[in-house]
């Protein structure tokens, strides 16, 4: 996710992390903080984001690295007409009062000349303690330690705010919300851009990208699902209700501006005109497991697939295979994207074979 948004923002992914990858932290070399700033926008992954002033494996190895700090990058933020607070953050560890105390203590070699303010200062500084991963053995003493200048924090937030659970309209697969955002981000999807959902069920991947500025539209094979018709799929909950849809759902998020529309269609068919339309395609095809996979058919095709028959119009739906799904995906993507556009998608696997 990291990746995709640094990219969008025209910034490079290079950094240290590689060094320690059982990790919550990572060290990225972002150009400018305006792009810092971009990035956790978006991001739903990422907690914050840091300038860092200094790190070390021990606490004698961080003070060094604060005093080799440039001091005119410091100076800006630490004059005398200037507010602070300082924060200790330690992963998998609890710390007591007096002992984060001693911490912030030891700081005192930096030239801070401000004044201390709690509630709202005008810098944040964080002390970041990384006590590894192991819940069962928690060392005495932190394995890396890092000193910076708060940022900007993610987006965390609109897991909770866009959760499914007070979703208007939800369907057996409903995208997780988390998991929505991360693909709009994967599929670097920007104001103005047009996406795509060739499954779009209950429209739970359209609103991601429209809460980024994209207008967005989908097609499902399923007549009551688009319709918002039929049996509901919450637990108390008899018949879905007349305003049950996708554009309902947009709208509780104030986004109906964006949804452009959901047809009835079947995505092995395109019913689109030749030529690049889509800036993103971001879907989750059905695997057969909890959401049926077909698609339309005669019943002489069904009988005799390879005899293109145009006698008989009545549609019944044939079985369609999760190899044929993503083969028809991809061929679609590589006609209707625009050139540079992204495909998001979900692929289920069997992991001994995998």
């Amino acid at each position: 996710e990291i990746t995709s948004l640094l990219s969008l923002y025209g910034g490079q992914f290079s950094g240290e992390q590689e060094i320690h990858v059982n990790s919550p932290f990572w060290i990225l070399n972002i150009p400018s903080e305006e792009m810092a700033r971009g990035l956790m926008k978006r991001t739903v992954c990422a907690k914050s984001v840091f300038e860092l002033w200094g790190h070390g494996r021990s606490a004698r190895e961080l003070y060094a690295s604060l005093k080799n700090y440039p001091m005119d990058k410091m100076l800006p933020y630490l004059q005398s007409d200037s507010t602070y607070k300082v924060h200790i953050h330690t992963f998998n560890k609890t710390l007591t009062q007096a002992q984060k105390i001693k911490k912030i203590d030891a700081l005192e070699f930096l030239p801070f000349k401000g004044k201390v303010n709690l509630k709202n200062p005008e810098h944040t500084f964080w002390i970041l303690e990384d006590y590894g991963m192991n819940p069962n053995n928690v060392p005495e003493e932190p394995f890396h330690l890092y000193f910076g200048r708060w940022i900007a924090d993610g987006q965390r937030e609109l897991i909770e705010s866009y959760s499914v659970k007070k979703r208007h309209f939800i369907g057996n697969t409903s995208m997780d919300a988390c998991l929505s955002f991360i693909m709009a981000n994967h599929g670097r999807v920007k104001p103005n851009d047009v996406v795509y959902d060739p499954f779009v069920g209950t429209g739970g991947l359209l609103i991601s990208s429209a809460h980024f500025g994209a207008y967005v539209c989908g097609t499902d094979i399923d007549y009551n699902t688009i319709h918002g018709l039929g049996k509901a799929s919450r637990k108390n909950q008899k018949w879905r209700g007349p305003d049950e849809n996708i554009r309902a759902n947009l709208r509780q998020y104030g986004l109906e501006k964006y949804y452009l529309d959901a047809l009835i269609s079947d995505s092995s068919r395109p019913i689109w005109r030749k030529g690049m339309l889509f800036d993103a395609i971001i879907t989750d095809p059905p695997y057969g497991i909890r959401e049926a996979t077909r698609r339309t058919g005669s019943q002489k095709e069904t009988a005799k697939s390879t005899e293109r028959s145009t006698e008989n119009h009545i549609f019944v739906s044939s079985n369609y295979h999760l190899s044929d799904i993503f083969f028809d995906l991809l061929k679609f993507a590589a006609e209707y994207l625009v050139m540079g556009g992204r495909l998001v998608y979900w692929l289920p696997i069997y992991r001994p074979e995998y």
